[in-house]
């Protein structure tokens, strides 16, 4: 037993790496960070009514057509206008802000859940649980957008239906 202990205390310590994943911080992506705009200025309600009022610009499309990976004819659809108007638009108005942050908020949720290419797949993917319907068929209503968003949720606390 003593040999046994003289050993073990005599080898030199093996060097013990950690993993590269433990050095990996999972960013979470924000609604912010897909409209590009300012914390400030949806971070509490009344700065979004402001905000919305006020309009979301060209950028904050722009960024949104980028991570969502949708087209024009998409998006025009989701936000109840013309891809003409969309070609034109610099300031969007108040309603068209404000189905911008709700389709910001699904991605961003999404996103966060699936990876972007994984979101991306899961939106043109017929889902049982919602009648054989995909996703990308219910984004031009606020509901359906609420009904994706409980869906997903569902999915982070591993209810699958």
């Amino acid at each position: 037993m003593d040999n046994l202990l003289h050993q073990y205390m005599s080898k030199k310590p093996s060097k013990i790496s950690e993993p590269t994943v433990a050095l990996y911080r999972k960013s979470t992506l924000s609604v912010q960070d897909i409209l590009n705009v300012d914390l400030s200025r949806l971070d509490e309600p009344l700065n979004r009514v402001d905000t919305f009022r006020n309009g979301l610009e060209r950028k904050s499309f722009d960024r949104l057509k980028e991570i969502s990976g949708l087209d024009n004819h998409t998006l025009a659809a989701a936000l109840g206008v013309s891809a003409k108007t969309l070609q034109r638009k610099d300031i969007f108005d108040t309603i068209q802000s404000e189905k911008m942050y709700e389709l910001a908020n699904l991605y961003a949720l999404g996103i966060n859940y699936f990876g972007n290419e994984g979101f991306r797949r899961w939106m043109e993917r017929p889902l049982f649980s919602i009648g054989n319907i995909k996703p990308l068929a219910l984004i031009d209503v606020s509901e359906g957008l609420e009904i994706l968003k409980a869906e997903i949720m569902r999915l982070q606390h591993g209810i699958a239906i």
